[in-house]
């Protein structure tokens, strides 16, 4: 059983989270997600199509030609970032990754996909392609109108469900007062524990810094101790 203050933030996460997918302008409808090209650390943003805290998920889209794609096949952790400057909240998941290609989960959402999204898996060139000059990624015949459903197939076999399985929810509040922050690590269908690195008993603040740092640096001058300073979380 979670205390109250931790229940309280997830039940905040459930909230923000169920709220991005009924609106388009809400600001975590679109997130970062980070893979590893290689060894090094690719981002980009991606847009937000399916959540479910109890089931630890979330979804997103994307072309199978995607070099992200290529990148998840080879290394399939992930790390992605949402963050509300109305909120002042920051959320970081980390897990692994399943790739849904031409299955009944895939076909059931091509089916909501509106025509003119469609129209970006029918491009005649893989994403991320150099081109010696520049040509809208999209097939000539439905550059300026909706394909029908048979013009649509080819879409239809590129169009891939990232499913995002998270074993770690990193919440982040900044406040004035305080930030807050603490950690919620999952095991299958369960919280196993939740870790805080601002305790809720004593929040770090910047005056609350500088006091610390003044009354240490006071007793050091009188007692000639060794130079150690409190490092304030961020």
């Amino acid at each position: 059983m979670l205390k109250r203050e931790f229940q309280e933030i997830y039940s905040k996460i459930k909230l923000l989270m169920k709220n991005a997918l009924k609106s388009s302008a809400h600001p975590y409808r679109t997130f970062s997600l980070a893979t590893i090209d290689e060894k090094t650390p690719s981002m980009r943003t991606v847009v937000l199509r399916d959540f479910s805290l109890e089931e630890h998920y979330f979804d997103c889209h994307s072309d199978l030609r995607s070099p992200k794609i290529k990148q998840l096949e080879k290394n399939n952790e992930f790390s992605a970032l949402f963050y509300s400057s109305e909120e002042k909240i920051q959320l970081r998941f980390k897990g692994t990754v399943e790739i849904f290609h031409k299955n009944s989960i895939t076909k059931q959402r091509w089916d909501n996909v509106t025509p003119s999204s469609k129209r970006c898996y029918m491009g005649p060139y893989n994403p991320s392609d150099i081109l010696e000059e520049y040509h809208p990624n999209i097939p000539d015949n439905v550059q300026f109108k909706d394909p029908t459903d048979q013009d649509s197939l080819s879409g239809y076999n590129n169009f891939v469900i990232i499913r995002c399985h998270f074993y770690e929810i990193d919440f982040l509040k900044l406040k004035y007062s305080g930030h807050q922050r603490c950690k919620f690590i999952f095991d299958k269908e369960k919280i196993i524990y939740v870790l805080s690195d601002i305790p809720y008993l004593f929040k770090y603040t910047s005056m609350s810094f500088l006091i610390l740092f003044s009354a240490f640096t006071l007793f050091r001058c009188f007692h000639s101790l060794p130079a150690a300073y409190p490092i304030a979380h961020v």
